[in-house]
């Protein structure tokens, strides 16, 4: 049996990729997060699942070439579609949970445009989770992009 893992889930991945001439590069990204949590990434049989941003101008055979580099890195990639992105990062997360958790509840907007892509994205991270997940494995969930994660797994 294989020992426990720590999965880190995160609204982003702790990577940032980038096709420049038709060359794909996958480099360490500066976020608090991502700096903070390097260390027990790599240190330990760690596995981070995220999304790994805007990969739209990847024809197919280069998103498949990025996901078996970080699957290298013990790296999960979430693909979410440009208009999931909008609705439940920019939209719900940012415009009515940011100021809520902020304590700016003037700013928080009467309508809750985004809810279901909100609650479709954080099933599609737990779905990934779950394919990932082993029994025993620990699961660390960061942010407001992700609150309902714990409860749907």
């Amino acid at each position: 049996m294989s020992s426990p893992r720590l999965l880190i889930i995160s609204n982003r991945l702790p990577v940032t990729s980038n096709l420049r001439d038709g060359v794909l590069t996958v480099t360490p990204s500066s976020g608090g997060l991502a700096t903070g949590l390097r260390n027990w990434h790599k240190s330990s049989e760690a596995m981070w699942i995220g999304w790994p941003g805007d990969v739209s101008r990847l024809d197919r055979a280069q998103r498949d070439d990025l996901d078996r580099r970080l699957e290298a890195q013990a790296i999960i990639p979430v693909h979410l579609s440009k208009e999931q992105v909008a609705r439940h990062y920019h939209g719900f997360a940012n415009r009515v949970l940011w100021p809520l958790c902020h304590y700016l509840i003037d700013r928080v907007p009467v309508d809750a445009t985004g809810w279901e892509a909100y609650r479709q994205v954080n099933e599609v991270f737990a779905d990934t989770v779950a394919r990932h997940y082993r029994r025993g494995d620990t699961i660390w969930v960061h942010d407001y992009q992700l609150m309902l994660l714990p409860r749907l797994l």
